[in-house]
C-alpha cells in the first residue's frame, strides 16, 4: 500500500463524521512499535478508503479499481456505508 493512501486513510478517520462513530483506531489499525495508534493496517486499505469517503460524502479515489479487480467490491463497500453498516473487511 502506497505512503499517499495511508495518510488519506488517517486523515480520513480524523474527519468527525468519522470521530461521531466512535470507532477506536484499533478496529482499524494494528498499534504501531512506538505506541501511536496507526500501526499496520488490519484490513484492506483501499476497501477502508471507499468506505470512510463514503460516510464522508467524499469522492472515493479506489472504488473504481477496487469494483474492476474484486467484482465490484467496492460498490457494495459504498452500500454498507450508506446504510450506516461496518461491513466485513478483507484482512491484511
Amino acid at each position: 500500500m502506497s505512503d499517499i493512501l495511508e495518510q488519506r486513510l488517517i486523515e480520513l478517520f480524523h474527519h468527525p463524521k468519522i470521530q461521531g462513530c466512535n470507532w477506536q483506531p484499533r478496529l482499524f489499525w494494528h498499534p504501531a512499535a512506538d505506541g501511536s495508534a496507526f500501526g499496520a493496517l488490519r484490513v484492506d486499505g483501499r476497501e477502508l478508503e471507499v468506505f470512510f469517503a463514503t460516510i464522508i460524502g467524499e469522492a472515493s479515489t479506489e472504488q473504481a479499481a477496487l469494483d474492476q479487480e474484486e467484482d465490484s467490491r467496492g460498490r457494495f463497500i459504498a452500500a454498507n456505508a450508506r446504510r450506516h453498516e461496518l461491513p466485513l473487511f478483507t484482512r491484511r
